[in-house]
């Protein structure tokens, strides 16, 4: 299909956004405040894709890593461009394992996104680059023009943060997760 794509067969182009929209929607709807901006975020990601598709060498793999890639620095774009990526109280909170690991082990994914637009923005990105894309903090502070500490600092407060949440919801079964606590 790839081979096809960049020749410029709309017939594979469309194979491939079929093939891989889903996934890259559910890496959208994480960086994203609504749907509509993350039905967006895709689109915009596979028409970059499409415009450098001749860049991407087959010999490396999947084109799936790629597009990933390509929708994540678009999703830091826009962050950037609205002024919404800030790191505000960049306080430095002490590393303290969680003893709750048996709220989040109830959780399911969709449980742990609506957590995550519960948190500030700049907490909520550091989360996801480090904990759902693997990023390393030395590679999010390049990618943020933040410090490597800052970023350890941000992904503290944003465990602390979903930690709160998580227990209070889990202290009253009418605002919890569909599921009823066990006291």
């Amino acid at each position: 299909m790839v081979k096809e794509a960049k020749k410029g067969k709309w017939s594979a182009q469309k194979a491939l956004y079929l093939h891989y929209a889903d996934d890259m929607m559910s890496i959208a709807i994480r960086y994203t405040c609504d749907l509509a901006s993350a039905k967006d975020l895709v689109q915009d990601t596979f028409m970059k894709f499409f415009e450098k598709i001749d860049l991407f060498d087959l010999e490396k793999g999947a084109p799936g890593p790629w597009i990933s890639r390509i929708l994540i620095n678009r999703a830091l774009q826009n962050m950037r461009k609205d002024k919404r990526l800030s790191f505000e109280d960049e306080e430095i909170f002490s590393a303290e394992p969680s003893k709750e690991s048996s709220i989040i082990e109830k959780l399911e994914a969709e449980d742990i996104l609506k957590l995550l637009q519960e948190i500030p923005e700049g907490c909520r990105l550091i989360f996801n680059l480090y904990v759902i894309e693997g990023y390393r903090h030395i590679e999010i502070g390049e990618m943020l023009g933040i410090t490597p500490s800052a970023s350890r600092s941000q992904l503290t407060r944003a465990k602390k943060l979903l930690q709160k949440i998580i227990m209070k919801k889990d202290a009253n079964p009418v605002i919890n997760f569909g599921y009823v606590a066990q006291k």
